[in-house]
């Protein structure tokens, strides 16, 4: 009997900011998007757990980024629960 384990490498979109920001590396004004980017350990190709998780703002344009707290990322993005009242 043979057992097969490893881990995948997985990306999970988070939201996006709610005003324009400037990127650093590329110079645009956009609207930047929060990202989890981690690794989950697999059992025979079934991913059972999270090993390591990062947060990121991220450019939409060039892919530059900065790593944040889980916390401080939340108070940057839109809500989907959340409405804004005018």
């Amino acid at each position: 009997m043979f057992i097969v384990w490893g881990s995948r490498g997985f990306e999970k979109d988070l939201g996006d900011t709610v005003i324009q920001c400037d990127c650093g590396h590329c110079n645009n004004e956009v609207i930047m998007q929060g990202k989890q980017i981690g690794r989950k350990f697999t059992l025979f190709w079934i991913p059972l757990f999270t090993t390591s998780s990062s947060h990121y703002l991220l450019c939409p344009i060039c892919g530059y980024g900065k790593e944040m707290a889980p916390d401080v990322l939340k108070q940057y993005l839109i809500s989907s629960t959340e409405t804004i009242a005018e």
